[in-house]
């Protein structure tokens, strides 16, 4: 084997390394995260929790944003979900987005930061049964 063959190789190598490099990074062929189920009553207690986050809401809705991006946070760590920013879910993401643009007097924004948590914690926990005598989903207007 000559010089100029090994260096084509090499040169082979290198870009396919960089290729599978590119490709990992970008997220491709990644799987989804394998999630824990809940407890039923850890479900019932994040329930509780999430009913009395949305009631802070109209006293205070800066500090309801945060305690409710702690609760999201708490049951995908319990459920097994990877915390890491580029694998949140996209919800989760854009609530926090918006609540870190809206501080001060933006209620706007902080009630939309709300509602993106509010259907992260809906598809992680699932929704109150109405036959167990929860009266559903709160209206934010």
């Amino acid at each position: 084997m000559d010089g100029s063959t090994l260096v084509v190789i090499l040169m082979v190598a290198l870009v396919v390394v960089v290729l599978l490099f590119l490709i990992r990074a970008a997220g491709v062929g990644r799987s989804r995260p394998q999630l824990r189920p809940l407890a039923p009553e850890a479900r019932d207690r994040y329930l509780k929790d999430w009913n009395e986050i949305e009631t802070k809401f109209v006293d205070a809705p800066e500090q309801a944003v945060r305690e409710a991006e702690a609760l999201v946070m708490s049951v995908l760590r319990e459920r097994g979900h990877p915390l890491t920013e580029r694998e949140l879910p996209a919800d989760a993401q854009r609530a926090h987005r918006l609540g870190m643009q809206s501080r001060g007097d933006k209620t706007e924004g902080m009630r939309q930061a709300l509602l993106h948590y509010r259907a992260v914690v809906e598809r992680m926990v699932g929704t109150p049964d109405k036959a167990n005598g929860d009266q559903g989903r709160r209206e934010m207007a």
